[in-house]
């Protein structure tokens, strides 16, 4: 987990299952949520900045990282119920949400269905209607056209450390970044503590999304903004400005240089951006 091992890896119980959860900071509760296949290291440079105003709470989703893998259906409305159970059980009746990829649909989906849960999103590349549609790259591609859970498997099983270097510079504009040791952190953790199961019934449930979720976005009533890469080769710009449209009380900033992972390519941007919404900005009058 270096270079995360400084802080102390903590475990709690959400609807029977294990969730494991960094907590830092003082200051107002924020959620930090990670996308598909992520984990709490993709948060690694916000930690220190963020937490020296807010109370931060990251957490491996259900599914993924190191907590535990139900073998159970992974469905929005699953993930929206562990998300809620999970502010329940670190005692948050509410909190700011932040969520990058499939972690801002996560935060949607509890905003829609428990608003008051909500204080407000923090939206970081994603989660707009027809997300399949406006997926580019050829690797997220073939998994989510695999065609079944076993030809899934295998490729996941299948994915060595030079297809992965390939996977995750696609994520980024600035390819240097991903440096042979960070290329082995995100193989190890996969290789280690990922299943390909959570995954693959994740992308099988997309079309709730669809049908329950995105129709609603318009109804969204927490103030809302959204951080987009200018670069993003897997969810392109134009995603988000659907996104911005379609979510009446939001505002849409572009980070130049920056592809899928701007929280984690072009962190001081980012950080100034969700400090200024949640410290100086809509919260600042909250108690």
């Amino acid at each position: 987990m270096e270079p995360l091992d400084r802080y102390p890896l903590q475990f709690v119980s959400v609807n029977q299952h294990r969730t494991a959860y960094i907590r830092h900071g003082d200051g107002p509760p924020a959620v930090l949520l990670h996308g598909y296949a992520g984990a709490i290291w993709n948060w690694e440079h916000q930690i220190e900045a963020l937490g020296q105003h807010l109370t931060l709470f990251i957490p491996d989703v259900l599914g993924q990282g190191l907590s535990d893998k139900p073998r159970i259906a992974y469905s929005p409305a699953l993930y929206v119920e562990w998300l809620r159970g999970f502010l329940d059980a670190v005692g948050l009746g509410r909190a700011a949400l932040i969520g990058h990829s499939m972690g801002a649909g996560l935060a949607l989906g509890l905003a829609l269905t428990h608003p008051d849960h909500v204080d407000g999103l923090i939206l970081i590349s994603g989660f707009p209607k027809g997300v399949l549609t406006h997926i580019r790259g050829p690797h997220l591609r073939f998994f989510a056209r695999a065609g079944s859970g076993l030809l899934f498997g295998l490729g996941y099983r299948l994915l060595g450390r030079r297809n992965f270097r390939k996977f995750l510079r696609c994520l980024v504009w600035d390819r240097s970044l991903i440096t042979p040791a960070v290329v082995e952190r995100a193989y190890r953790l996969r290789k280690q503590y990922g299943k390909a199961q959570p995954l693959w019934s994740s992308l099988q449930h997309v079309e709730e999304w669809e049908t329950r979720y995105a129709p609603r976005l318009g109804s969204v009533t927490a103030p809302t903004l959204l951080i987009w890469g200018r670069d993003d080769r897997f969810l392109p710009l134009s995603a988000g400005e659907t996104l911005h449209q379609t979510i009446p009380a939001s505002s849409l900033i572009v980070i130049p240089d920056a592809g899928h992972l701007p929280m984690w390519e072009r962190p001081d941007k980012v950080n100034r951006l969700i400090l200024d919404f949640l410290v100086a900005g809509p919260f600042a009058a909250l108690p």
